[in-house]
């Protein structure tokens, strides 16, 4: 099996396909090829008893070359230009009038912006 570029990179609208590597009766079966919006975070980890390999944040612990899935420890939020702006959304996003978005100079900032907008829907 081979990463294409559509499982390292994200297109212009913010999206990737999910690298992770899927396996039926010990073959190779392609990739999971879900929605990616990125990479997945980095994070601690620690060996247990019997010596598996953990990551503290919880999230999936396997092999993922390139781009993750939400259910691979990927990003939930997905981020694009939109304009000259960088725009934020989430899993949910049908468009621009009816989903929640948040819109910055640059990804942080969008990302930040879209965080406020869900806290202020729950307040």
């Amino acid at each position: 099996m081979q990463l294409t570029e559509k499982h390292i990179e994200l297109d212009e609208q913010g999206i990737g396909r999910c690298s992770v590597p899927m396996w039926c009766c010990g073959m190779p079966a392609g990739f999971c090829d879900e929605p990616a919006y990125g990479e997945r975070p980095p994070s601690k980890e620690y060996r247990d008893a019997t010596g598996r390999l953990w990551r503290l944040d919880g999230k999936y612990d396997g092999y993922v070359p390139g781009l993750a899935c939400p259910a691979h420890g990927g990003p939930s939020i997905r981020v694009f230009k939109d304009g000259d702006k960088f725009c934020a959304v989430g899993l949910d996003f049908e468009d621009l009038q009816t989903s929640k978005a948040g819109f910055g100079d640059t990804k942080d900032e969008a990302i930040s912006q879209y965080k406020a907008a869900l806290m202020a829907k729950e307040g």
